[in-house]
Order: structure tokens, then C-alpha cells, then sequence
């Protein structure tokens, strides 16, 4: 936070990222480079972020003024020892150190500078930068690049030219020429930043092109995987087989989902830094030299196509997984589907029978009717036949009369009963 800023009226606070969104405009300011000189550059995965700030800030300790002690949130942090102007900076997935020397420096590797504090690390990008005082590049310099992959252009309208092979020399560092007399030392710190950040960010942006390659392979499997497990689907219909077919597409969606986060910050890094190369080539402003090729032309045959083949290979892991998750639905409707119809078959069956064993009852019950109304007559036949002397009529006549009587007691009988059942059920 600001300490100098006097307090805000009207009770309001301040908002906690405010200051930090102000020093993250000033995080990285472009140093003016005054004279010729040799600047060396070096990018590497940090491995611990909080160490390498500890380390660095016991070392700057007896710097004094001239180093930055409240390092807790810093992004860059400038000194000056033994020679050497000393600039390390901390991005989002790495860290670089840069040093400035007379030109010419055969010191590739300078002690007491940090270089020996940053352990354990793996080195992306050494980039090396000769600023000369000259309108135009000697061609002696030129001749110590390869011609086959020379770039040299004028940049800037023509205020400096600009010469490299994208090589890397000896000592691992890929060597730029830049020729800036015309040039004041602001613009100069402008040049030397605008091509740091173009090779860094090309080795970063390039680090996507082996996850490519590699996982290109990978994809092509689980592709085959998910064509046959499509063909077993159409070519069986049973509930088991589906079951099977489920059981490894979810095997297979398991599998793309890992793959797709394993790959997905390295591809969406690729992209970022793509962008950011090509806008810094854009601001270069160059025109070609001769037969020669500008750096921006040379990157984009080389460079364009590696992106353009890491954004293929995140597309094809993107769609990979959406064609499994629609399988999965897919197979999951048909399953669904299935067992509908084979609860309505069941539904159908049980309402079969069902009605079977209702005309059953019925006929039971009707045979049941008949066979209590039989008995049920030859009772009263034997109770008429002991009293035919005091009946005033005679015994089949009785028996004629009474047996629609006897027939529809039994009927209203046995029904109500079978209702009293069906109460209780």
C-alpha cells in the first residue's frame, strides 16, 4: 500500500488489489541503455519461488540502498555488482536474470551476480545481445552466423538494424546483433527488451510442441479405443453387452479427462505466449535487408507452425472428450430405453396374467356357485321330503321355487364376501 496517501474521506477503504494492480503497470520498467554493451539473458523454470526471493534478498543485503529489501510481492528487482547491471524478474511459470556488460564480455557466466543462487533449476532460453554503436552491422559479425537461417532487417523505420540465426552458440546462448547509433538510450532499452521478449517467449511458447508429439500418439489410441467400442455397440443389443461397452467408455472418458488436464496449462501457455510474440514482432516494425529474411518472417514459418500444431492437438483432445461424453449419453439413453421395454413386457405379462387369473376366479367362483346351490337344494329336498305330510305343496314343486331363491342367496353371498376380502387387501 501507499503510505504517503492520505486517508479517504467519507469512511470508504481502499480495495485490497488496488495497489497491486498500480505496481503491476510499474512491475517491469524498461532501463535506458546508454553506450554499447553486451547483454545476456537467462530464462528458467523456478523451482521455488519463495526460496529464490530469500536467497536473493540475503544476498542484496549489503547492497544498501541500491537493492529493493521488501521482496514479498516483487516482480523485478534491479542492482548493480562488480561491473555487471543485474535485473531478475519473476513471471507466472518462471524467472530470468539479465545482466548488462561491456561489449564484448567473454565472461559468459559471472559469480556474485545470483546466477549461482537459482539451484537445481532447468534452463528454457539463454539469449545473448550485442548493442554496437553503429548505423549498420558489420559484416564481420554477420559472418559469424549461419547464412541458411540468417535474419537481418531494419527496425524501428530504419533507426537500427537487427541480425540473428536463432543458433545457439558454444555456450548455449543465441546470439542477437543490433546496430542502434541513431538511436537514443531509451529507444535502445526499448530494442533490447522487445527482442528478450521475443526469444524468451518463443522457447516458452515452443515448450508446448514435445507435449504435442507426445500425446499425439496417446490420442490416436484412444480414438481407435472409441471407434470399437461404437462398433460393439452396433453390433450387439444385449443388456450385458451394453453394460460392457458402458463400463469402457467411462474407462476411456476417465483417461481423455486426465490427459486433457495434464496438457491443458502447457496448451493454454503455448497460445499466450504466441500472442504475446506476435505482437512484440509487430511493434518491431522491419523491412528486409537485402536477400535476407526479417526475424518476424522467420518466425513465422518456423514458430506458427508448431502453435498451429499444439492448438490441432488441444482441439482434437477437446472434441476426443466430447465425442466420449455423447457416447456415454447415447449408450446411456439405449440402456435406459432397454429396461423401459422390458418393464413394460414384465407390466404386459403380469396384466396378462392377471386378467387370466380374474376369468379364473370368476369361473371358480360361478362353479362355486353351483356347487353350494346343489348342495344347498338337496338339503332342503331332504327337510321337504320329512314334512311332505304337513306341506301344503309338493316336493318338486318346492324345490322349483326355491332354487332361484337358493341360487341368489349364494350369488349375493359369495360377493359380498369376496368384497370383504378385497377391503382387507
Amino acid at each position: 500500500s501507499n503510505n504517503d496517501a492520505s486517508p479517504l474521506p467519507f469512511g470508504w477503504t481502499e480495495h485490497d488489489s488496488r495497489w497491486l494492480i498500480h505496481a503491476e503497470t510499474h512491475a517491469r520498467p524498461v532501463p535506458p541503455l546508454a553506450g554499447p554493451a553486451t547483454i545476456r539473458r537467462v530464462a528458467f523454470m523456478s523451482a521455488d519461488r519463495g526460496r529464490d526471493l530469500a536467497l536473493l534478498q540475503r544476498q542484496m543485503a549489503d547492497l544498501g540502498k541500491n537493492a529493493d529489501h521488501d521482496l514479498g510481492s516483487a516482480r523485478q528487482l534491479a542492482f548493480e555488482r562488480d561491473g555487471h547491471i543485474v535485473i531478475w524478474e519473476m513471471h507466472n511459470e518462471f524467472a530470468t536474470l539479465t545482466w548488462k556488460s561491456p561489449l564484448g564480455d567473454t565472461n559468459t557466466w559471472p559469480k556474485g551476480i545470483g546466477l549461482e543462487l537459482h539451484t537445481n533449476v532447468a534452463l528454457v532460453s539463454a539469449t545473448r545481445i550485442d548493442v554496437i554503436d553503429e548505423e549498420s552491422i558489420d559484416p564481420v559479425r554477420l559472418a559469424h552466423l549461419a547464412e541458411n537461417s540468417l535474419c537481418h532487417s531494419e527496425i524501428y523505420a530504419g533507426q537500427a538494424q537487427i541480425a540473428t540465426d536463432f543458433i545457439a552458440d558454444a555456450d548455449r546462448f543465441v546470439t542477437f546483433e543490433v546496430a542502434a547509433r541513431r538511436c537514443g538510450e531509451q529507444r535502445r532499452g526499448v530494442i533490447v527488451r522487445r527482442v528478450l521478449e521475443i526469444e524468451t517467449y518463443r522457447c516458452f511458447a515452443l515448450l508446448g510442441l514435445p507435449v504435442a508429439r507426445q500425446v499425439a500418439g496417446r490420442v490416436q489410441g484412444y480414438e481407435q479405443a472409441l471407434a470399437a467400442i461404437m462398433a460393439e455397440i452396433g453390433e450387439s443389443s444385449t443388456p450385458r453387452a451394453h453394460r460392457t461397452s458402458l463400463d469402457a467408455l467411462h474407462r476411456l472418458s476417465v483417461e481423455v479427462g486426465r490427459r486433457i488436464e495434464e496438457t491443458s496449462f502447457r496448451f493454454a501457455a503455448t497460445k499466450a505466449y504466441g500472442e504475446i510474440i506476435a505482437e512484440r514482432l509487430g511493434r518491431l516494425g522491419e523491412a528486409s535487408i537485402g536477400e535476407s529474411t526479417t526475424v518476424q518472417r522467420y518466425l513465422d514459418n518456423r514458430v506458427q507452425p508448431a502453435l498451429a500444431t499444439c492448438r490441432a492437438m488441444e482441439k482434437r483432445l477437446t472434441d476426443l472428450g466430447t465425442k466420449v461424453q455423447r457416447s456415454i449419453e447415447l449408450l446411456d439413453a439405449t440402456i435406459t430405453v432397454s429396461i423401459q421395454t422390458q418393464n413394460q413386457e414384465v407390466l404386459d405379462t403380469i396384466s396378462r396374467t392377471a386378467q387370466s387369473q380374474y376369468r379364473l376366479q370368476e369361473t371358480v367362483e360361478g362353479l362355486s356357485i353351483i356347487a353350494i346351490s346343489y348342495y344347498a337344494l338337496g338339503i332342503l329336498g331332504y327337510i321337504a321330503e320329512g314334512l311332505h305330510e304337513v306341506l301344503p305343496i309338493d316336493k318338486p314343486v318346492l324345490l322349483t321355487i326355491l332354487a332361484p331363491i337358493v341360487v341368489l342367496v349364494v350369488f349375493f353371498s359369495i360377493r359380498r364376501l369376496r368384497r370383504t376380502i378385497d377391503n382387507k387387501r
